[in-house]
């Protein structure tokens, strides 16, 4: 075999890899938004009652370990929107957002100081970060450099959800930012994997009740059972009774669902 001809061949190969591929990408697309498109469908009616039902959902965060604490917020203007993808003429949904705030009764601010200018820096960032509202004020001394800086932090938390199909995997990515706590964190399920029960146990979360969302999934499942491992500390066995006897209870009933729950109530 000539040179010309080798080269033909391996040209001949990728292109048959890269054909295939597509080929998955595309029956991806199509399972991605088909899955997506009922979870769409769950979160704008959730977030819509809710918005009617306003329930009490008080939350509290801590800033800095347990220094700084936003008490006493309440959750308010859940807010659902689909992201949308254009192929050959045609929309896909690609992701979901949720979004909501936890707010105060009334406007509260912090008052936060930091005395050097390492530890001003970490807190500005450690604020955007959390995308947390604040002003700050810099003390400086006759060399210009700041000494001390005097942060005004607004109680307000915005609190992000992001469901985004991963078509090269065949994956969901759920990110979360600020739900609970301060932070982003994320959980990954194969297309099988995420479905109505991934739904409502994060739909628990969002509500405050005891959830499994943490655990839902093989790569959250084997991290959890890593960490009881290392930390060697055996669950509650009446408390994991009493999870097991409610998700049994609810299980298989639509009446008992988070979301026909809500609509009960809606209908009363």
């Amino acid at each position: 075999m000539g040179l010309l001809d080798d080269l033909k061949q391996q040209a001949n190969t990728v292109r048959e890899k890269e054909q295939v591929s597509q080929t998955d990408l595309s029956q991806n697309l199509l399972l991605a938004h088909a899955k997506l498109k009922d979870a769409l469908h769950y979160w704008v009616e959730m977030f819509n009652s809710l918005n009617v039902i306003k329930p009490v959902i008080p939350r509290a965060y801590y800033l800095e370990g347990r220094s700084t604490t936003f008490d006493n917020l309440l959750q308010c203007d859940y807010n659902v929107n689909g992201r949308r993808l254009t192929l050959d003429h045609r929309d896909y949904i690609e992701a979901i957002v949720l979004r909501f705030r936890c707010v105060p009764a009334s406007e509260q601010k912090l008052t936060i100081e930091k005395d050097t200018n390492a530890l001003v820096e970490r807190m500005r960032e450690h604020l955007w970060s959390n995308n947390l509202k604040f002003d700050v004020k810099e003390v400086r001394n006759d060399r210009g450099y700041v000494e001390r800086g005097i942060f005004t932090v607004a109680c307000e938390v915005p609190v992000l959800v992001t469901i985004l199909a991963d078509l090269e995997n065949a994956q969901v990515k759920i990110t979360t930012k600020n739900l609970e706590k301060f932070g982003e964190y994320s959980s990954i399920y194969d297309f099988d994997e995420f479905g109505h029960e991934v739904l409502e146990e994060l739909g628990k979360v969002i509500l405050g009740k005891p959830n499994e969302f943490r655990f839902m999934g093989k790569r959250q499942a084997a991290m959890r059972t890593t960490l009881i491992r290392s930390s060697r500390v055996e669950p509650e066995p009446r408390a994991a009774s009493r999870a097991l006897q409610s998700t049994k209870a609810g299980a298989g009933d639509p009446t008992k669902t988070l979301l026909g729950n809500i609509k009960s109530i809606l209908k009363r």
